[in-house]
């Protein structure tokens, strides 16, 4: 005997019941360790937690959602569980609907608090000067490289990287309509860097005009009908915008890495990665010194960039990601001997690591 549609929704809203009901008993939990916390003055964002909470929901998946999909649910359960103990609050270079925004809701939900802020040094001021806030910011993209922005930025603001989010991106030409030429075509310097082969191919030479974010470029092509901009589907909708050619990055697999930085290092999981900051002098065989030393203590090297120091003329400082938490004896011992042999040696942060 078939099953009717009626019957279908009455065994939906019997499972929504219960649904709810486990939803509210897990939030007593919540609220419980929220209390914990509070008397031990513990950090409400605990990232090596909801590392394991995501893994361990991943793993109990029975379909047919697929593992996206639960790990999208389960963040927006835990940002409304943060929100019981304490409002996450967070900060990212806006305006909204760019791809700091989309980075800010993947990782902390659509119910944190998410502050748009107009530059870098702006986002980390707000964690540098606010209490239990966090901040997004972009360390490099598969395609145009690292952000020099943000890594000067470690030379003079006390914060610490807590987690890192990796955000496919994907770019899109946006207009009010499918025009056979724009009279100019606005989007941001990285994304432009990213479209460089398909925008030679396929727009000539209209004019590339560079503006603040991709936000601001769909903004402005929705006022100024004669133009477009490239951008994230996010902002086509935000803007009443079509969306005329979808995937344009040069790169398919284009990604964004961010950093979530705060005011408190993240504890050690035992399965970590974290990023150190090194000054040099100017003289031969310097970073060799440095590599050694890691090497020497059997420390993986990940990532490795370069930045003239804004300290002292001639001096260099190198950032260094690599596998580890400054609790571990290895790297403790090679923090020390770098500590010896180096102008500064400082730890950036140290954050779990997915399998």
């Amino acid at each position: 005997m078939s099953v009717s549609l009626e019957d279908l929704r009455r065994d939906i809203d019997s499972v929504d019941q219960q649904l709810v009901t486990l939803l509210g008993r897990r939030a007593e939990l919540v609220r419980d360790i929220g209390h914990l916390k509070a008397e031990a003055g513990t950090p409400v964002f605990d990232p090596g937690r909801e590392r394991d909470v995501l893994e361990r929901v991943t793993a109990l998946n029975p379909g047919p959602y697929d593992n996206d999909h639960i790990q999208a649910i389960y963040r927006e359960i835990m940002a409304a569980s943060r929100s019981l103990e304490e409002p996450a609050r967070v900060g990212y270079l806006g305006p909204p609907h760019t791809f700091s925004h989309q980075a800010a809701q993947q990782y902390f939900g659509r119910l944190a608090d998410l502050t748009p802020l107009s530059s870098f040094s702006d986002i980390f001021d707000f964690v540098d000067r606010s209490p239990r806030v966090a901040g997004v910011v972009p360390i490099e993209n598969t395609t145009s490289g690292t952000i020099g922005e943000t890594l000067d930025l470690f030379v003079t603001r006390n914060v610490h990287i807590q987690a890192e989010i990796q955000l496919p991106v994907s770019h899109n030409l946006l207009a009010t309509a499918d025009l056979t030429s724009w009279t100019c075509v606005y989007s941001h310097p990285h994304a432009i860097a990213q479209c460089r082969s398909w925008i030679q191919r396929h727009l000539g030479t209209t004019s590339m005009m560079e503006v603040a974010s991709t936000a601001e470029a769909a903004r402005r092509a929705a006022e100024e009908p004669t133009t477009a901009a490239i951008g994230p589907l996010s902002a086509a909708e935000a803007f009443g915008l079509e969306v005329l050619r979808q995937d344009i990055q040069d790169v398919a697999s284009n990604r964004t890495r961010f950093y979530v930085i705060g005011d408190t290092p993240a504890a050690r999981t035992g399965r970590d990665k974290m990023a150190l900051m090194v000054a040099v002098h100017d003289r031969v065989g310097a970073l060799h010194d440095v590599l050694s030393c890691l090497r020497a203590h059997d420390l993986n090297l990940s990532f490795i960039q370069s930045r003239p120091s804004r300290l002292k003329p001639d001096d260099y400082i190198f950032f260094l990601e690599m596998m580890g938490h400054p609790d571990e004896d290895a790297v403790q011992q090679a923090l020390r001997v770098l500590g010896e042999s180096t102008v500064l040696t400082r730890v950036l942060g140290a954050w779990p690591v997915e399998n």
